[in-house]
């Protein structure tokens, strides 16, 4: 028997079958952890803003590491860098589990089944538009850059740094919390738009999160 998607999700011609329902509880799990690393971005960069301490915290690289990790050093990343790290493979994981979906989209294209193959899409294209939207746009909305440009001035160091090498940014303090603000919030907000029109079995969260 037929079986069709309401509330604005795409029609399905056919059940699907058993390994498309695994892809798709994937796509489940990678729409969860995408906003479980959000959070930990958000949380993360506040504290590393509050507790910044410059000349402190700053990360030194050395050419050797003699006892790894070896954090802050070696080419690693220091420990005030780990939630960029986390929600950053958080973001990455993702993406990876919903690989599966573009496979079960194929599926369903080849047969016909436009609405449902371009359903089934959306968690992989979704999580790799989500994630180049958060690295690109908080670097092409930089209040810095603008201020120097459009007005001549500079804003105080402590909210901006200027270098010849790195140009014009925001402070290593607010870099994280900007990314999460600037991008990772709005575009996770606007593919959950997406995800609750196309696809709400993704976007519907556990009962017991739900209350």
């Amino acid at each position: 028997m037929d079986t069709t998607a309401t509330g604005g999700a795409a029609t399905y011609a056919a059940a699907p079958a058993r390994w498309q329902r695994v892809a798709d509880r994937l796509a489940r799990y990678g729409w969860l952890i995408l906003l479980v690393s959000v959070a930990i971005a958000l949380v993360g960069g506040a504290v590393v803003a509050a507790a910044w301490q410059p000349g402190v915290q700053e990360v030194q690289f050395v050419d050797e590491c003699p006892n790894p990790p070896c954090f802050g050093g070696g080419g690693l990343p220091g420990v005030r860098d780990l939630p960029t790290v986390a929600s950053t493979l958080g973001y990455l994981l993702a993406i990876l589990l919903g690989l599966p979906s573009v496979l079960a989209a194929a599926w369903d294209l080849l047969r016909g089944r436009l609405g449902a193959g371009g359903g089934r899409l959306l968690p992989f294209v979704g999580a790799v538009l989500f994630f180049g939207a958060t690295e690109i746009v908080p670097h092409l909305l930089n209040p810095c850059y603008f201020a120097q440009a459009l007005a001549g001035k500079r804003l105080p160091e402590f909210y901006c740094q200027y270098s010849p090498d790195r140009g014009v940014d925001l402070a290593d303090r607010w870099h994280l919390l900007d990314h999460t603000l600037v991008g990772a919030i709005p575009f996770a907000a606007l593919y959950w738009l997406a995800l609750r029109r196309c696809r709400p079995d993704v976007a519907r969260l556990p009962s017991a999160l739900r209350g």
